[in-house]
């Protein structure tokens, strides 16, 4: 019961996030700290499920389907925020590239929402070995944007 309330509220406040994203940012930085928050989260729960993907927590697939749900909805949050100007400057890590190659950048990132919604199917089937072969393709999805977009 505890997992399903603490979904919940990650689910409502998914939403309420979203709404604001839809709203114009004040001010580049503003850009910077929502889209630095929505992949925060997203590394909490992905670390989460890669916890039990490598055997370093026990398995359950009720907590694991319900990260990778949070994770799905989170991977379409950031976008909203990335090209909005001046966001590559200041408090980011976020490449000028990113600018520069907005096709490149938006295929890597519709890239990563569709692994992020096979995760969810895999989960829910409970088949450890392809829920470890398609977090695998996840994680692959997050590295391909970080090695053209991000600095290290």
């Amino acid at each position: 019961m505890k997992i399903l309330l603490k979904i919940s509220v990650c689910f409502v406040l998914v939403a309420v996030a979203l709404g604001g994203a839809y709203a114009q940012f004040a001010k580049p930085e503003h850009a910077i700290k929502y889209r630095k928050s929505v992949m925060f989260l997203i590394a909490q729960h992905f670390g989460r499920m890669g916890a039990m993907v490598q055997e370093k927590t026990p398995y359950n697939k009720q907590v694991f389907t319900g990260n990778a749900m949070l994770v799905e909805t989170l991977s379409r949050l950031p976008w909203q925020a990335v090209m909005v100007p001046g966001t590559d400057k200041g408090d980011t890590t976020l490449k000028a590239s990113a600018f520069e190659q907005q096709t490149k950048f938006n295929e890597v990132a519709q890239t990563f929402e569709k692994q992020t919604t096979k995760l969810v199917s895999t989960a829910k089937s409970g088949d450890f070995n392809a829920i470890k072969a398609q977090f695998g393709q996840v994680a692959k999805s997050c590295k391909a944007c970080h090695t053209q977009f991000r600095t290290k």
